[in-house]
């Protein structure tokens, strides 16, 4: 189930949001210290590049597993944020 998309700008400044269940700032934060400040993506993965959210490793904090794309023209980041149970072995 979708919990949440977020734009932000690549300097970490929420553009816009809509949560469709309460989630806590924390996530989106960790997204962006660990994948766009300290750049712990998984080989292959370049944050630099204009490339889909499905070439993308997702990243998982918690029971959240967000999926997150780049536009380098606008400066923009989108986020998406899916709430999996921790017993689940389905992904997207």
């Amino acid at each position: 189930m979708l919990d949440s998309f977020e734009i932000l700008t690549t300097s970490g400044v929420v553009l816009w949001s809509k949560s469709y269940a309460p989630t806590s700032p924390s996530i989106i934060n960790s997204l962006i210290t660990n994948v766009f400040i300290e750049e712990r993506t998984l080989p292959g993965a370049g944050i630099a590049d204009d490339i889909s959210a499905s070439n993308n490793p997702p990243y998982k904090h918690d029971q959240h597993t967000l999926k997150w794309t780049t536009v380098k023209e606008l400066g923009l980041i989108f986020v998406v944020s899916i709430c999996l149970p921790l017993s689940s072995s389905s992904t997207f």
